[in-house]
């Protein structure tokens, strides 16, 4: 009786810190604005529940097409509505699955060292403001923000041949910190994961564009739809919230879910 006591107190010890059974390895498209952010949650979350995630980063637009093409891909976070509702219209997410994990503001920085002395983004219209990058509004939602922006402030034209089109928001990020352009469009997360390497000079007026949320849904043609579920749900939890504004971004869910872009 005694040894078969200590038997089982014995495989329970064995037990402790390992993962369940029924542990998978997911595969998350996201947009690369969230790298970091989805990084540290992925640690957490595997030390939780013994999943783990393997991500692909990129534009949201480029992403999209990746899961129209058939990519093995569990779950996708977008930097935009618009690529999730394409989503949904190919019926190529599980229905019910979306939900909005994140918000970011959207901001005009410039290199350290410039020495034009930008104080505002009208001021993108000056003649010496020869460069202006933003991302391939085609496929990089932060450049499609951007050029609402300029639209909305009536800079669109005055603009126009000065943009330089990045393949998605990091690459706008180098372009500005590289001193390779003048200023520059990009998520205030990656203004601020650089640090002193570049510097705000202005945030885009709120209703200058639509609003920038990360929608989130599971692929229907994922085997791993509990998993994935599992994932988006810590990323909703008390500790993915503190995850993601640590890194700066916004996590109280809008009072009305956006299901539409606002305008184009």
């Amino acid at each position: 009786m005694r040894f078969a006591l200590m038997l089982t107190c014995l495989c329970l010890l064995s037990l402790i810190g390992l993962p369940s059974a029924q542990a998978e390895t997911i595969n998350i498209a996201a947009a690369i604005s969230m790298k970091e952010a989805l990084l540290d949650a992925e640690i957490a979350f595997a030390r939780q529940t013994g999943d783990e995630v393997e991500f692909s980063f990129g534009a949201s637009g480029v992403l999209l097409t990746q899961i129209k093409n058939g990519a093995p891909i569990d779950g996708f976070i977008s930097a935009s509505v618009e690529q999730v509702d394409e989503v949904e219209k190919a019926k190529l997410a599980v229905v019910g699955s979306r939900r909005i994990v994140a918000m970011n503001t959207l901001v005009m920085i410039v290199p350290a060292g410039s020495k034009l002395k930008l104080t505002s983004i009208k001021d993108l219209a000056r003649d010496d403001v020869k460069k202006v990058a933003i991302g391939q509004p085609k496929t990089v939602p932060a450049g499609q923000y951007a050029m609402q922006t300029l639209a909305s402030l009536k800079l669109d034209q005055a603009v126009a041949g000065k943009i330089v089109n990045g393949a998605n928001a990091r690459q706008v990020l180098d372009y500005v910190q590289r001193g390779e352009v003048d200023a520059g469009f990009v998520y205030a997360t990656d203004a601020q994961r650089i640090g002193d390497r570049v510097r705000i000079i202005a945030s885009a007026p709120d209703d200058s564009h639509d609003p920038i949320v990360y929608p989130a849904v599971i692929v229907a043609a994922s085997k791993k739809q509990t998993a994935a579920d599992r994932f988006l749900n810590f990323l909703g939890s008390r500790d993915g919230k503190r995850i993601l504004e640590r890194r700066g971004f916004i996590t109280e869910a809008p009072a009305k879910p956006v299901t539409q872009p606002a305008s184009k």
